[in-house]
This record gives structure tokens, sequence and C-alpha cells, in this order.
């Protein structure tokens, strides 16, 4: 189904209509979301394999290492700039949330030939918009609940299985477990 709309549109839309202190939805679903951190890890290093190792980890611009020249229009990265700044309060999430428009930027773009990989900020924009932003702690580590993700190495993340379905029915079930 055609919106009209562009994937950039769509991203910053999905992106400014995330809960990001959303408590209830934090704890109501620890166990999808901490699943979804593990798969986005998972997905992140992947691309970060092809692209011969990212510049920052875990969160880097995979879009910015594929085509470089790709940029956000320079209005639409001012206003998500300013509501992140208004909004988000970890600098991880602001450039977690940049590159994910940056990705749908260069998806937008026509020509452009992209490795058979998955999208690798599903998961992530799953994880914000079942619960909010999540900020690791000092130790490395995403916490959710009483369930943790650490951040290894990226080569650590590796792996050709999916850490989990990106299906709602999925996530929704093992939140319940």
């Amino acid at each position: 189904m055609q919106t009209g709309k562009s994937l950039t549109d769509e991203m910053t839309e999905r992106l400014v209509n995330i809960k990001w202190t959303n408590v209830e939805g934090r704890n109501a679903h620890v166990a999808s979301r901490a699943m979804l951190m593990v798969e986005y890890l998972r997905r992140a290093a992947l691309w970060a394999e092809v692209l011969g190792g990212p510049s920052k980890w875990p969160f880097f611009d995979i879009a910015g290492a594929v085509a470089p020249e790709v940029r956000i229009a320079p209005e639409v990265a001012e206003q998500l700039e300013d509501f992140l700044v208004a909004n988000v309060g970890g600098i991880g999430t602001e450039r977690a949330c940049m590159a994910a428009v940056r990705w749908a930027t260069l998806q937008d773009t026509p020509g452009v030939q992209l490795p058979d990989l998955p999208d690798p900020f599903e998961p992530l924009l799953l994880v914000y918009e079942r619960g909010g932003e999540v900020i690791a702690d000092e130790s490395r580590t995403f916490n959710f609940g009483g369930r943790s993700v650490r951040i290894k190495p990226w080569q650590e993340h590796l792996s050709a299985e999916p850490a989990i379905s990106l299906d709602p029915a999925v996530l929704d079930a093992l939140d319940q477990e």
C-alpha cells in the first residue's frame, strides 16, 4: 500500500510518535525489548562486518558508511535534532535516531544498491516503540527490568540466525511468559 510519504517522512513520523518516557510500556514489554535489542545488535553486527567495522558501536551511521554522499534534507535534520534534544535523554539514542532517518533517506535514494541484509534499525525502533528510550549503563549493559543485554564487541554479536521474530504476536507472547 503506497502512502505517498517517503521512507524518510515515515521514519521521522515514527520517531516523533514514540512515547520516550513510556514507563508503563517499559514495564509491560521487558522480555520483548531485551530480545529486540539482541536482534538489533545482531543485525548491526552483520552490517558492521560488511562495512569493515563501525566507527562507533553499537549505534552507528550505516547509511553514511554505505553512501556518504546521501544526506538527510537540512530542514528535516534540524527539526529532528530539535525534537530529539527536547525529548530524548541519551546522546546514543539521538545518534541512533539520526542514523535510522539517514537509513530511510538512503532507501529513498534512486539507484542505491544494498547488500542482501536485514533492515538494521527495525528491531531498535520496536524497542523504542514498546517502551521508550533505553540507555546503556557504565558496565556497557542495556537493562530491561530484570533482563540485561551486554554490549560486547560487534564481532561477538555476529550470527546468521535471528534472535527473535519481529512479529507483534510473537513479541506479545514473549512478554506474557
